[in-house]
């Protein structure tokens, strides 16, 4: 769990100004608007939470691409198999298991590929994760049980800008948000899953626990008229929080008061790192790192990568790279922090008029669904008004509180009515989510494109850290070159 950090007086919003009329410039005044990943990431180590923040490097105990990728895929097959078995298109019932087992190999097999992985690759992620995880629910009987009424529902995005947690006789508010694996109303289960964790683990996957319990904490939190309208008189509350791996479900308690304790402490370290230039909160933030390069930490993604890198001997001038970098990483941050995170404040803290005023959102009517295509009449405007929402987000179902998101592209414009496709997202909507009652004004929003700083801090920090062991290999390599050329003493010649 994260280093102590002494719990924040309170949480630093932005002003009413700042939300309606301050032209972005110079440090912003408030906060970050955390993500569940960010508070993961504290919780952990500061020195992740960190590299998070400053370098755009994102959860420390993801891994590599592949295995992101990897559990991207798992997660997508399940809800696809879980749709498939509700409507009809794979049956199961009459067969044994291990029939069963060869009809949803064959259906793992075909949607893998569809997904950009060869086939030797679905057969190896078959046999790793989906084989024993779908073995082990035929014989619990969770997925032979699957009817056509069973409510569930995936991929829900939730948010809030003042969660209540406990402390001493009172209670500090954050904001939060994140998005849930699975919520499945008929079994009354919260679920976060995950391709980690082996057969003969007793535990669940490090930190798991913690984010669904976040999860369940920010759903909890929100009020009903902040919730899609077909889940009034649902208490979460009642519902058992699961980790799901492969090989096994954990059960985890929401009653946590270390969970209360150590959430003070990441927002408190989150505060710190984004709001603070002084060099003494750097200084804290590696004084408290969770490992050290004798004694690596056994699960994080950052040692002998991001953390205790190599020192390289050339480039020569690295001190001066370091120092010139280093505050275009916080400049970054606070880029950031003025487009995407008051933009997260401003869709909650403001009203739904305000923000079709201000051209935050705008309203529509879903007309039809046909496919990954849909047709969406604008609402008090002219469709005109989409310029600049080529791609653009739309939550056909639920708020901006809790709903569902997908990220679509506008194709063309017939009077007021425009036709826009989204990613092939049928292993996790279901087709009714899309066939809205007409009184339902989805919003459609054009996210600010914060992915890009994150990638030109990641690019930056990667850059620092470059080097070669030798001057043959320094005077090989071009990039070297125009580093000394521009940082060091190296002269800037054409040849």
């Amino acid at each position: 769990m994260t280093a102590i950090r002494e719990p924040l007086p309170r949480w630093r919003y932005p002003d009413t100004q700042t939300l309606s009329s301050v032209f972005p410039s110079g440090r912003p005044p408030f906060a970050p608007f955390p993500t569940v990943t960010n508070l993961v990431n504290a919780n952990l180590c500061p020195v992740a939470v960190y590299h998070d923040l400053l370098h755009g490097l994102d959860n420390a105990l993801m891994g590599q691409y592949p295995q992101e990728k990897r559990g991207e895929l798992f997660q997508k097959f399940i809800a696809h198999l879980k749709f498939a078995i509700r409507n009809g298109s794979l049956t199961l019932t009459g067969y044994d298991i291990q029939t069963q087992q060869g009809r949803i190999r064959t259906h793992f097999l075909s949607f893998a590929q569809r997904e950009g992985f060869s086939l030797n690759e679905a057969g190896d992620l078959w046999r790793e994760y989906v084989e024993p995880y779908s073995r082990r629910k035929l014989q619990n009987g969770e997925l032979i049980n699957i009817s056509p009424s069973d409510q569930f529902f995936f991929e829900i995005s939730v948010a809030n800008d003042h969660i209540p947690f406990a402390l001493d006789a009172g209670i500090r508010n954050y904001p939060l948000r994140g998005r849930i694996d699975e919520i499945d109303f008929t079994n009354r289960r919260i679920i976060e899953r995950t391709i980690k964790g082996g057969s003969t683990d007793n535990t669940p996957p490090l930190l798991k626990d913690y984010q669904v319990w976040l999860l369940a904490k920010l759903l909890c939190s929100l009020e009903l008229n902040q919730m899609p309208s077909s889940w009034n008189g649902i208490r979460f509350q009642d519902f058992s929080l699961f980790v799901e791996t492969p090989f096994n479900d954990f059960p985890i308690p929401f009653d946590n008061s270390d969970f209360v304790t150590h959430t003070h402490y990441s927002y408190a370290w989150i505060n710190d790192i984004s709001l603070s230039e002084s060099p003494r909160v750097n200084q804290e933030v590696f004084e408290n790192a969770a490992c050290t390069p004798v004694n690596p930490h056994p699960v994080c993604a950052h040692p002998f990568i991001n953390c205790f890198v190599h020192n390289y001997p050339y480039p020569q001038s690295r001190p001066e790279i370091r120092q010139a970098f280093q505050p275009w990483y916080r400049l970054l941050l606070w880029e950031q922090k003025w487009k995407g995170h008051l933009w997260q404040y401003q869709l909650l803290l403001l009203s739904r008029q305000e923000l079709i005023n201000r051209g935050l959102i705008l309203e529509a009517r879903m007309v039809s669904s046909s496919g990954n295509q849909l047709e969406i009449e604008i609402i008090g405007r002219q469709a005109s008004s989409l310029r600049g929402y080529e791609y653009c987000t739309i939550i056909p179902y639920g708020s901006v509180f809790c709903g569902l998101r997908i990220n679509a592209r506008l194709i063309r414009v017939r009077g007021n009515n425009v036709f826009m496709e989204y990613e092939d997202n049928r292993n996790i909507i279901s087709h009714e989510v899309l066939l809205l009652p007409s009184e339902i004004s989805p919003p459609i929003m054009k996210e600010p494109l914060t992915f890009l700083d994150r990638q030109t801090q990641s690019a930056l920090f990667r850059l620092q850290h470059i080097g070669a062991d030798n001057l043959n290999r320094a005077q090989q390599r071009s990039v070297i070159q125009l580093l000394e050329a521009i940082f060091g003493i190296r002269p800037i010649q054409r040849e």
